[in-house]
């Protein structure tokens, strides 16, 4: 696995039990004080897992629910996989062989610049903060789309 595969899964697991041990610090803020942030909220974890309903997730409270977030990760990550497999194993062997790689690299290069000549406003090459925030908000608003579609099916 690549450094920053598994970079990405520490962090994910890191934030994951950060967020499940802040629900018994009644930080209402959200993970990192930020809004916006995906998964639950404190009270939805107290709800779904506070079993013996004290208000507080417990040691045993807490490992369910870091068990349920580590299945759906490796669930996505499988979801993942078989999406790239679908897309770039041209010769159907069940991996990803080096040219398909380069493939996958092309097309990754490809939406690359195709995103900074759509939001690179000032033609300087790279994206400022400013452009960069509204990248962020467009691709949030395809997601909600795309999420609200999926739920009227």
């Amino acid at each position: 696995m690549k450094k920053t595969t598994i970079a990405a899964l520490v962090v994910a697991t890191a934030a994951a039990g950060f967020t499940v041990a802040r629900a018994d610090q009644g930080d209402d803020k959200g993970f990192g004080g930020r809004h916006g942030r995906r998964g639950p909220s404190e009270a939805q974890l107290l709800e779904k897992y506070d079993a013996n309903h004290n208000g507080v997730l417990d040691p045993e409270e807490k490992e369910a629910a870091r068990k349920e977030f580590r299945a759906r990760r490796e669930q996505g990550r499988e979801q993942r996989q078989a999406r790239l497999l679908e897309k770039f194993d041209t010769n159907h062997n069940g991996k990803i062989d080096p040219e398909e790689r380069e493939a996958m690299q092309a097309q990754r290069a490809a939406r690359r610049a195709e995103m900074l000549k759509k939001y690179d406003t000032d033609g300087d090459g790279k994206l400022s903060d400013s452009e960069r925030e509204a990248l962020r908000k467009d691709m949030r608003e395809k997601r909600e789309q795309k999420h609200q579609e999926s739920e009227n099916r």
